[in-house]
């Protein structure tokens, strides 16, 4: 990314490294460990904008990375890093031998997958490798179109590793239990042995991550002992929020984002 990012480009900006993640902490943990000793299915959970897909797609490139730092950063120069990121490149079974990694690497858009494209790839030889990772993003998309069960077999019999994210969404009014719930049947559920939630960042953690992505993105915070404190009331500390209202700093005059801004943003178009 250019010292001087777009707003759209902020707004899709991913981590390149462990320390620019903020928040996270046992999922960031849980995926060293992974890069580390080796894997386990996988379900990242969380409410939106949290930054479960940053983190996920962080420790995926990592994982395939051929030439990844002493401290697990990935290099972000190789293919694997290039081209691993996004779930809509598909690789259908070709990733290994383009890149040259250990690990072949398919990733699943949930929300567009066909059910030709699902039963392709229950089909696919490379499917019955430990040495497989196939990541589905937003797999809650399967069960709202139908697919779910199509996919459950695949889980049970390829030798593969599968990391999903779902996002957690309010409970109905009329629902027995309150709070928050991810729109799943038991059924995937079981498939995964670990499922880790999504955390907020500490409050200092947050507002000198926010002072380093403005330096790094050349963006300025008018009275910062008021406005980042601001920032973090009205998103709650959630990364994706703040990440949108400093995307409107670089659509500003002079990069700035001032307190009227922040007192302004309309968080509600976000939902």
């Amino acid at each position: 990314m250019s010292s001087e990012p777009t707003p759209r480009e902020i707004e899709n900006w991913f981590p390149g490294k462990w320390s620019e993640v903020i928040g996270n902490t046992v999922l960031v943990l849980k995926l060293m460990d992974f890069i580390l000793n080796g894997t386990c299915n996988m379900m990242a959970t969380g409410i939106g904008r949290t930054g479960k897909t940053r983190t996920l797609h962080l420790g995926i490139r990592s994982l395939l990375c051929t030439q990844r730092s002493p401290n697990l950063d990935p290099c972000g120069q190789c293919y694997a890093c290039n081209e691993s990121v996004d779930p809509k490149n598909s690789h259908w079974g070709g990733f290994r031998a383009l890149s040259g990694s250990e690990y072949e690497y398919f990733a699943v858009d949930c929300e567009n997958i066909t059910k030709a494209e699902l039963e392709d790839l229950k089909k696919n030889s490379r499917l019955y490798t430990e040495k497989t990772i196939v990541y589905l993003d937003e797999v809650a998309a399967l069960r709202r179109r139908g697919l779910e069960g199509t996919l459950l077999k695949t889980i049970d019999e390829s030798d593969a590793t599968w990391f999903a994210t779902a996002i957690k969404l309010k409970r109905e009014r009329e629902a027995k239990k309150k709070g928050w719930t991810v729109h799943l049947s038991q059924d995937i559920l079981n498939r995964f042995a670990l499922k880790v939630g999504t955390s907020v960042p500490h409050t200092d953690d947050l507002r000198l991550w926010i002072e380093e992505r403005c330096l790094e993105w050349n963006l300025k915070i008018e009275e910062p002992d008021e406005t980042i404190p601001l920032m973090m009331k009205r998103t709650n500390k959630i990364v994706g929020h703040v990440i949108k209202m400093l995307a409107l700093a670089a659509s500003n005059r002079n990069r700035t984002l001032t307190l009227q801004d922040v007192r302004k943003f309309n968080l509600d178009a976000l939902d």
